[in-house]
């Protein structure tokens, strides 16, 4: 597909460095051209919000000799590239959320280059980059079972609502993060949708066990297919 400066520049019209982040997204397309971009509603933290530009695409993650494509989300802000963007996975319903160190409940990805972001040594192709090289010493997804699928299309929704948009680039918020355990569950409602949330950010004990050979991760296989909406 080829890449639309023009139209990315009539989105961009309220960005304060619109040249400097078109420049930057035309090389994001040369190594990742399936990206799709969209202005949508960004909510922050503080319930304020702003119309910003997100892509959505996968990457792809090689572990344990298979390559898995990771859906995800970036959210650029309208001071960029002067500030890093906003990431998050993007899970399709048969997909639980792996909390992790660099990953939280709510699918927020949290990486040393985010955090030492800084004009113009940070791009958006390095992010990705290690992005990418985490990802493979920790899979940030696994997959569901079948009878679980419903319930977790359920739980992607109340998330969608009460998580999307949390915003916290400064770097305390991050260090805290660092310092969380990563087997920590939390149960956001109650009865099925309790049930629901458990199964889906419970990483550590849902979707994986230690053995002497290592940890072994349930059904990944359902990862490996690129998802038809990212083509």
């Amino acid at each position: 597909m080829e890449f639309d400066c023009e139209g990315l520049r009539r989105l961009l019209g309220k960005y304060k460095f619109r040249d400097l982040t078109v420049e930057e997204l035309k090389n994001v397309n040369k190594f990742f051209p399936h990206f799709r971009y969209s202005m949508d509603t960004y909510v922050f933290k503080d319930s304020s919000q702003k119309d910003l530009l997100n892509f959505t695409g996968t990457i792809p993650v090689m572990y344990q000799g298979n390559t898995y494509n990771i859906p995800i989300r970036f959210w650029i802000l309208d001071s960029h590239p002067f500030a890093p963007p906003i990431c998050f996975l993007k899970p399709t319903a048969n997909m639980g959320i792996s909390v992790g160190k660099h990953v939280d409940a709510q699918g927020r990805i949290y990486l040393p280059y985010l955090q030492n972001w800084s004009h113009p040594k940070s791009v958006i192709v390095g992010l990705i980059k290690e992005m990418i090289a985490k990802f493979q010493e920790e899979l940030p997804l696994y997959s569901l079972p079948s009878s679980d699928e419903a319930r977790q299309v359920d739980l992607l929704a109340y998330i969608a609502k009460i998580t999307e948009g949390v915003s916290d680039i400064n770097s305390k918020s991050w260090a805290n993060h660092e310092n969380k355990t990563s087997n920590k569950i939390t149960v956001v409602g109650g009865g099925e949708l309790g049930i629901a949330c458990t199964l889906a950010i419970s990483a550590k004990v849902e979707s994986h066990f230690d053995t002497k050979a290592g940890v072994q991760w349930y059904n990944l296989g359902s990862l490996q297919p690129l998802p038809s909406g990212f083509k």
